[in-house]
């Protein structure tokens, strides 16, 4: 079935999100984290900008929460339409598969990277004051131990010294299974909004709530209900809805709200409230662009796609490249430039390799690799659809 094409610009401009949040934490620590961090602008800035809406332009928890709203509404849009339970079958059979093989790809260039000395993270971090930078690679590479975070200490275990970036993906497989799960006993049900209504309940303070609002948006749409047929017709509402999103999602996931124009959303009964917020915000922004041609329109614009074609790819290759090649060049930067130049060089030049090696990634393993889960499935269960 075709990709639905704005979504997928959506989802790439949210993994370019992530990768700008982390280009951030590494040199700008103090813009996410607030308060007693290292500050490199002039002005109180970066502490200013940490307890504001704009930090809703790198924080990086907003766009995770986005790909999980996504992953819950494109799992289940093939179900709505055609209510074949083999679709859920095939889903299900192929995501591991999916999933195991570019994770792979990405833990053997770190291990790679490590074996050869080509991290220069802890020295950039020295001058950035980013305790978060210098936090990574400080062990011993071991092939066996790669290996078990490869197929199951990043799935299982919780486990990913090698590429941080995968503390992600068990919840993209168990979220999945969980959106398949929940359509097999539920999908045909009449009365279903009660399984809605449990399953919001039971998931509400953890982000497999992303995956449940995900599915909700998809039945919805599919089924064109009074709630959506109301909100078609009210531009101030879906105005409203994306507004409150988009302030819901700049939440400060990084610092103490206290002083800030979130501090009468914090709340002791929220375990992180910058999670609920976040998924939240990532579903009334979803909501709206799913009635917004102009929004359609937008993240339909070739840039984005391209992004969105790549993104997997340069959500798991970037952080690698932002802890050898990027810090590379900012440490050979900093002497010749004022820190912000040096910074910026280092980007730059950062992310033309990481979408030059995000494109490769995507010709050569993403889709050889979703050829290869299907075959598998095929294989095991016959020709899927």
């Amino acid at each position: 079935m075709k990709k639905i094409s704005y979504l997928d610009g959506l989802r790439g401009l949210a993994a370019f999100e992530v990768v700008f949040h982390h280009f951030i934490l590494a040199f700008y620590p103090a813009l996410f984290s607030g308060p007693d961090n290292v500050t490199h602008l002039k002005a109180g800035f970066e502490i200013f900008a940490s307890g504001s809406v704009l930090n809703i332009l790198y924080d990086g928890n907003f766009a995770v929460c986005i790909f999980f709203v996504l992953s819950g509404y494109v799992l289940s849009h093939k179900f709505f339409l055609l209510k074949d339970h083999e679709i859920l079958t095939a889903s299900a059979i192929k995501r591991y598969f999916r999933l195991v093989i570019p994770v792979a790809v990405s833990i053997f260039l770190i291990f790679f990277l490590m074996k050869f000395s080509l991290f220069y993270n802890k020295q950039a971090a020295d001058i950035s004051g980013s305790v978060w930078l210098g936090g990574f690679w400080n062990f011993t590479p071991n092939f066996m131990d790669a290996l078990n975070q490869i197929f199951i200490g990043t799935f299982f275990s919780n486990v990913f010294d090698y590429n941080a970036t995968l503390w992600t993906i068990a919840f993209e497989l168990f979220g999945a299974f969980l959106v398949l799960g929940f359509l097999a006993l539920f999908g045909k049900m009449k009365n279903r909004h009660w399984a809605y209504i449990a399953a919001i309940i039971i998931f509400f303070q953890t982000y497999y709530l992303a995956f449940i609002l995900g599915v909700l948006l998809c039945d919805l749409m599919a089924h064109k209900n009074m709630i959506i047929r109301k909100f078609d017709r009210s531009k101030i509402i879906g105005t409203g809805l994306l507004l409150l999103g988009l302030f819901l999602g700049s939440y400060p996931a990084g610092r103490d709200v206290a002083g800030t124009i979130y501090a009468p959303m914090f709340t002791a009964f929220f375990v992180n409230p910058a999670i609920v917020y976040h998924v939240l915000g990532a579903f009334l922004l979803i909501a709206v662009l799913l009635d917004s041609r102009r929004m359609q329109k937008f993240f339909s614009y070739k840039y984005f796609l391209f992004l969105g074609e790549i993104s997997f790819a340069m959500y798991l290759l970037h952080f690698l490249i932002l802890g050898s090649f990027g810090s590379f060049i900012f440490l050979k930067m900093e002497p010749y430039f004022p820190y912000t130049g040096a910074v910026i060089i280092s980007f730059i030049l950062s992310l033309g390799l990481i979408f030059a090696a995000s494109y490769l990634m995507y010709v050569h393993i993403d889709k050889r690799t979703a050829r290869f889960s299907h075959a598998i499935y095929s294989r095991l269960f016959g020709q899927g659809k």
